[in-house]
């Protein structure tokens, strides 16, 4: 009996490997998980960037039209009376470092 099931086992189709199938199976669905969980992660990066991008655009702007209010200020003064008003110069150059200070486009590179 048991030369019986042992010529069985030995005469069984060796193309026959489940387990090599469910490995497969098992490798294909882990990496289509990793490229979904991939895909969701750059999503939600996106979106959790978004406010902050919003909110410093709105930063800039405001730094920016304050220097523009500045700069429209000590023109009318200068224009009217024809020297140049000090304090409104300084508020000029107050509102420039502040834009500055706010936007990374007028940082110093630091390899330089």
């Amino acid at each position: 009996m048991n030369a019986a099931v042992l010529f069985l086992l030995l005469v069984q189709n060796a193309d026959y490997t489940p387990a090599a199938n469910a490995s497969a199976e098992t490798l294909r669905r882990e990496v289509q998980l990793r490229e979904a969980a991939v895909l969701r992660s750059a999503d939600s990066a996106e979106e959790l960037a978004r406010p902050h991008t919003a909110a410093r655009d709105e930063e800039f702007v405001g730094k920016f039209n304050k220097l523009i209010t500045k700069l429209i200020d000590f023109a009318e003064s200068y224009r009217n009376k024809q020297a140049i008003d000090v304090k409104k110069a300084k508020d000029i150059r107050k509102a420039w470092l502040e834009l500055e200070k706010a936007e990374a486009l007028f940082r110093e590179d630091p390899k330089k």
